[in-house]
């Protein structure tokens, strides 16, 4: 597009989130906020866009084109910094009734208009894309357009609930708006939610040519909507107008499959299935006043304000890592010793991140198998259409399997992934280092054993760091680094740069037995051990913490680590910290019965053709008697072992901050996001009330529930782990 003049504009132009331009009859209105990497549909930007929108009306052109002036996204969705800065529903009421006021006025604008999108559409973005006739959107692989709102415990709240549904039916606008799903162009303009795909390069001209189209033109592109949903789609769609079959087969349906997806916990979902279902039955304006009346109430809500919390916890863990990162020291080629699940894992994610990777085992039947398992994590991400079949050969040809030590001399950074014994993992550093280069950064994933201890031995401690991964690799977001006193910051810089390019959450720790995640886990399973001992069942222990908004209960979570792994992280634990932690025989016991778990067909419950089952063998050798123990003891007895072993960890300087403490609960060991995370619940609580229940769980239990001493101080001074707010 040529270098036309900008209109003027009451705001400065350095200050304006963006320009309106209009040439040849044509306007183009671009977003773009000052300052900013992305656009934001803050209550300014809304305003701006107010003016401009009026400015049209008032002289109109041939058509609007809305397009972002930010080189790879779109508009990203609302600024929840100013949403999180509304205290009551009625301000939220108000700021979303002027949004709808301006959405209405571009809807009613009497000429084509077009969204041009490249890049991020999400959210608020998405919204404003609806309220244009026609949308394109660019073929690269950063465009994305869907409605994350859910994740954040919110509702589309700018007419998505609406607007969405009647352009693409109900039951597509239920799968996008109760799973945050976000959607390619390609898939985008199947489903009928965009007009036109296109090249890059080729937007403007593609936005053009539909903002100029003629009345016969306009006429063929909305009739080629939505065709490629398929008979089922179409016919689901059709049902979703009759209030009855409605009910049962498509918003029944959803509602079930949230509730069994979420428990309950999340409130947002099961809201916008109601708004989605009783707006359909009333016109537009109606509808949407029930869209702004039930996002101003979630929003203020503890859930919203917990995932609110933790997307900025996160975005400011992000910010963290990345200034680490700065002094990270080249790495094109990863080293992985130990081909099983874990080191396997590792380096299917390297490969695909576009690493070279080195794949070692002691035997080629070892090395065989990991080579297998990435082959078929790779096989999954085609199925899913998350990389194409040339990708996969490209990702599959940069790992090398290997028995041997030598191809190690070209390798920068080295993840072992070994068994977990100190004098093993000591020897595989030592041959590493035989044959390696000086700059050669050794990582181990160990999760329990210090990094310090590994480092002891080796020629170059101060290259040693800990990369502790979580299983599956493909599928958990954490990535603990740890640093030991002697890590350099090259070395702990260049862990994270690693980890970072691979995807990873990170939080970044100081070296001990445990390091965090595995240290505050520990006391979570080993109460759990108690509370068997002591007479709670199996189902009971697991359906409460479970219920309480744990992924799995701790029973099912110990089958599927391994009870030996678990078993040995717990001998560690309790050596460490023998003054207070007690271990019941459980783990001895279960052992001794070749009961590991999943993968010896045994553990707490049994796994064969059918679901697995409680095994009430499990009882007779324990010697268990039956005692009724209340679900929301248990809950509390799991988590309150859990968060006072955090407080430890922070008064002790493993963890810097209550963030990276809350980072590493949710995102490593599946704390319930809904609750902001361990300090966050601390705060709910109140230091004094959390305080009060380990003393009396103390009196009763022993000197596993002792209080730590920060937690005390706190209570006495009516302190908080985060600002009030």
């Amino acid at each position: 597009m040529p270098n036309p003049v900008s209109s003027p504009d009451s705001t400065s132009e350095q200050a304006a989130p963006g320009r309106l331009i209009v040439e040849d009859g044509l306007a183009w209105l671009v977003l773009d906020e000052p300052g900013k990497k992305v656009n934001v549909l803050s209550s300014r930007a809304m305003s701006w866009l107010g003016e401009q929108i009026g400015r049209l009306r008032d002289d109109p052109p041939a058509g609007l084109v809305i397009l972002s002036g930010k080189a790879d996204s779109f508009v990203v969705g609302a600024d929840l910094e100013e949403l999180a800065t509304l205290e009551d529903s009625e301000s939220v009421v108000d700021l979303l009734k002027r949004g709808h006021e301006l959405v209405g006025r571009l809807v009613d604008l009497p000429f084509p208009t077009v969204a041009a999108i490249h890049g991020p559409c999400l959210g608020g973005g998405l919204e404003l894309a609806l309220a244009c006739r026609y949308r394109v959107a660019t073929l690269a692989s950063k465009t994305k357009l869907g409605l994350p709102e859910v994740q954040l415990g919110l509702i589309p709240g700018l007419g998505g609930t609406q607007r969405l549904p009647r352009l693409i039916g109900v039951p597509s606008a239920l799968d996008l708006i109760l799973t945050g799903r976000q959607l390619d162009a390609k898939r985008a303009q199947k489903l009928g939610l965009v007009d036109e795909i296109c090249h890059p390069a080729d937007l403007r001209a593609a936005a053009e040519k539909l903002a100029r189209a003629s009345g016969a033109a306009r006429i063929g592109i909305e009739a080629k909507r939505g065709k490629g949903q398929g008979i089922a789609a179409r016919a689901a769609a059709w049902l979703a107008k009759i209030p009855v079959a409605a009910d049962s087969l498509v918003y029944g349906k959803a509602r079930a499959g949230v509730l069994k997806k979420t428990g309950g916990h999340y409130p947002a979902p099961l809201v916008a299935i109601d708004i989605v279902r009783e707006g359909m039955r009333r016109p537009l304006p109606r509808a949407l006043d029930l869209e702004a009346g039930a996002f101003a109430e979630l929003v203020v809500s503890d859930v919203a304000k917990s995932l609110i919390g933790l997307f900025f916890l996160k975005t400011r863990g992000e910010a963290r890592a990345a200034s680490i990162a700065k002094g990270a020291l080249p790495v094109e080629t990863i080293g992985v010793l130990g081909a099983g699940f874990m080191g396997s894992g590792v380096a299917q994610l390297a490969a695909e991140k576009g690493y070279r990777v080195v794949l070692k085992d002691q035997n080629q039947a070892a090395v065989g198998r990991g080579l297998g398992f990435c082959r078929e994590r790779f096989r999954e991400r085609v199925a899913r259409r998350r990389m194409t079949e040339a990708q996969m050969r490209q990702a599959m040809g940069r790992i090398q399997g290997t028995v041997d030590d030598r191809p190690f001399a070209r390798v920068d950074l080295v993840v072992e992934a070994v068994f977990e014994d100190l004098e093993v993992k000591r020897k595989v550093v030592h041959a590493v280092e035989a044959v390696a280069p000086e700059r050669l950064i050794f990582a181990s994933n160990t999760s329990t054993l210090p990094i310090g201890k590994i480092a002891e031995t080796s020629a170059r401690p101060e290259r040693v760091v800990g990369m502790h991964f979580f299983s599956p690799v493909h599928k958990m977001p954490l990535l603990e680094v740890i640093r030991h006193p002697g890590t350099s910051d090259a070395a702990l810089a260049t862990a994270v740069a690693v980890g970072r390019k691979l995807g990873k959450t990170l939080i970044v720790v100081s070296d001990g037995p445990g390091f965090y995640t595995s240290r505050i886990l520990a006391t979570f399973l080993n109460e759990a051990a108690w509370l068997l001992v002591e007479g709670a069942t199996i189902e009971q222990v697991d359906a409460a913490l479970s219920g309480w908004g744990f992924p799995v209960g701790p029973f099912a979570l110990l089958d599927e680590v391994g009870l030996d792994v678990a078993a040995h992280a717990g001998r560690t634990m309790a050596e460490a910290f023998s003054d207070r932690i007690e271990t019941p025989e459980v783990f001895a016991k279960m052992l001794a019965d070749g009961r590991l778990g999943r993968k010896a067909g045994k553990g707490f419950y049994t796994y064969g053709k059918g679901p697995k089952r409680v095994d009430l063998g499990v009882y007779g050798l324990l010697g268990w008697r039956p005692k009724e123990i209340a679900a929301a003891e248990i809950t509390e007895r799991c988590v309150l072992q859990m968060l006072n072993e955090a407080v430890r960890c922070l008064e002790e300087g493993i963890l810097a901050s209550p963030e990276d403490g809350d980072i590493g609960a949710i995102f490593g060991l599946g704390f319930p996001p809904f609750r902001g995370g361990l300090f966050r619940t601390a705060d709910r609580w109140g230091a004094g009330v959390t305080v009060g229940l380990l003393e009396g769980l103390a009196a009763r239990h022993g000197r596993r529930f002792a209080p730590a001493a920060r937690l005390v101080e706190m209570a006495e001074r009516g302190e908080r782990f985060y600002p009030a707010g």
